[in-house]
C-alpha cells in the first residue's frame, strides 16, 4: 500500500518529531513517500532508509523555509513575495500562486498532511493546500496537532479545506473535542490517533548523560521552547511568590527563544540565581529529564505534548496545567497532576508538590515498573489507513 505524507520539513520540532516516531513504526508496513516542502532539519537524518523523501517541483518549497534558510537575495525575495501574499491575500491564493508550477503526484492509496492548518492569513502550512490541489489518491487525511480554536483555526476558509479531506486524524481526544466543537458536522471521519513516542532512543539519550541533581531539594525540570504559550516566565514568577519555601527547590529550564533573556533577567530581578537555572537549548535534555523528581509543564495552550510520554518513561512524574488533553494525559494515565491554568493555579501547584515529596517519590517507583510501547498509536494509524482503503 503506497501512503504519501506531506510536511513542511524536518526541524526539531513536536509535529516533525511525532512524524518522525510514527514513519519508524510503520515504515516496514507500508511503501511509504514523504513529501517536504523544504529537506532541512536536523531529524532528517534518523528517517528510515526504506522511507523515499522528495521535495516540489516548485516555489511550494518556501513554504518549509523560514527567512534564515534562504540562499541568496533570489530566494529571499520569492519568499518575501509569497509571506506578503499570504498576510494581502489568504493563505488559499498565496499557496496557489506558489504551486503554479506544481507537477501533479499520483499513484498513492492515500495522501497524508501531517501539519495543521491555523491563521489563514500567516505563511505557515500549505500542507493540507497540496494534499488537496498537487495529489491524485484515494483517500486523503489531514492531522491535528493543535487546539484548532486558539490556533486561529476557526474560519471559514479551514472549515472548506478540513470539508474535503476524508479523514481528521486528531492526536488526542481533547483535540477531536475542540475541533469538533468548531466543525461539529465532521464527527463521523473525526478519529483519535495518538502520537507514537520513541522510548528505547529517550531512554538511551538519559543514559548517555546523566546528571546528579542537588540532594534534599525538590528539582523541577522544564524543556520547552521560550515562547509566550509556554510560560515560562509565569514558571518562574510562581517560584519567585514561594517566598521562603523556594529555598526548598531547584528549578532546571532546558530551552531558548524569544523570552531567554526576559527569563534571565527575572531571575535576576528576583534573586533567584541559586533556585533556577537556565539551561539554555539542549540538545540531549533527558539526563536532567530522568534526575528531576517532577517534569513541571506550565503552558498556557498545548494539544498533545511529547514530552509528557518521554518524562513518564524515564520515570519523572508530571505536573502540569489544564491544557487541552492534560486530565487524559496525564491525570487518567496515572503519570502525575494537573493544576488550574492560572497563575495562582501554578503556584499552588508548585507548593503542593513542595509538601508531597513522598508521594512523589511513590510515583516515580510506580512509573519505573510500567511498560510504555506504541501499539495503541501505531494499530489506531492502521486501522484508518484501513478505514480508507475498504471498498465501500
Amino acid at each position: 500500500m503506497k501512503l504519501l505524507f506531506i510536511n513542511n520539513n524536518m526541524k526539531i520540532g513536536g509535529v516533525q518529531r511525532a512524524l518522525l516516531n510514527l514513519l519508524r513504526e510503520i515504515h516496514e508496513d507500508y511503501d511509504i513517500t514523504l513529501l517536504l516542502f523544504s529537506k532541512e532539519g536536523e531529524l532528517l537524518p534518523l528517517i528510515p532508509d526504506d522511507v523515499k523523501v522528495i521535495i516540489p517541483s516548485s516555489a511550494v518549497r518556501f513554504w518549509g523555509m523560514e527567512r534564515a534558510d534562504t540562499r541568496g537575495k533570489w530566494e529571499w525575495l520569492q519568499r518575501s513575495v509569497l509571506a506578503g501574499a499570504a498576510r494581502l491575500f489568504g493563505r488559499g491564493s498565496a499557496f496557489a500562486f506558489s504551486s503554479l508550477f506544481q507537477e501533479k503526484l499520483e499513484g498513492y492509496d492515500v495522501a497524508i498532511s501531517f501539519l495543521h492548518s491555523g491563521n489563514p492569513k500567516a505563511f505557515y502550512g500549505g500542507c493540507a493546500e497540496f494534499a488537496l490541489r498537487c495529489v491524485k489518491a484515494k483517500k486523503k487525511i489531514v492531522f491535528l496537532h493543535n487546539d484548532f480554536r486558539t490556533i486561529q483555526g476557526d474560519c471559514t476558509y479551514n472549515r472548506k479545506l478540513y470539508r474535503r479531506f476524508d479523514y481528521i486524524a486528531a492526536c488526542s481526544e481533547g483535540c477531536r473535542k475542540a475541533f469538533l466543537e468548531v466543525m461539529p458536522e465532521l464527527a463521523a471521519k473525526t478519529v483519535v490517533v495518538p502520537n507514537c513516542q520513541d522510548y528505547r532512543r529517550i531512554r538511551e539519550m538519559a543514559g548517555e548523560s546523566p546528571v546528579s541533581l542537588q540532594e534534599g531539594k525538590l528539582n523541577l525540570f522544564t524543556a520547552a521552547r521560550f515562547g509566550k504559550e509556554k510560560g515560562i516566565l509565569r514558571a518562574i514568577r510562581a517560584v519567585s511568590h514561594l517566598g521562603p519555601e523556594a529555598e526548598k527547590l531547584c528549578y532546571y529550564i532546558a530551552g531558548d527563544g524569544k523570552e531567554w533573556k526576559t527569563a534571565r533577567e527575572m531571575v535576576r530581578q528576583h534573586h533567584l540565581e541559586d533556585v533556577v537555572v537556565l539551561l539554555g537549548r539542549m540538545e540531549n535534555p533527558y539526563g536532567y529529564m530522568k534526575a528531576a523528581d517532577l517534569l513541571l509543564v506550565p503552558s498556557y495552550a498545548e494539544a498533545a505534548p511529547l514530552v509528557i510520554g518521554e518524562a513518564a518513561c524515564l520515570g519523572t512524574p508530571v505536573l502540569t496545567t489544564e491544557t487541552l488533553s492534560a486530565k487524559e494525559m496525564v491525570e487518567d494515565t496515572g503519570y502525575g497532576w494537573a493544576c488550574e491554568n492560572s497563575q495562582e493555579g501554578l503556584e499552588k501547584g508548585i507548593s503542593y508538590a513542595l509538601r508531597q515529596k513522598g508521594e512523589i517519590l511513590e510515583k516515580k517507583k510506580w512509573l519505573l515498573r510500567q511498560q510504555f510501547d506504541n501499539e495503541q498509536a501505531k494499530s489506531r494509524f492502521m486501522e484508518l489507513v484501513r478505514r480508507c482503503t475498504r471498498k465501500e
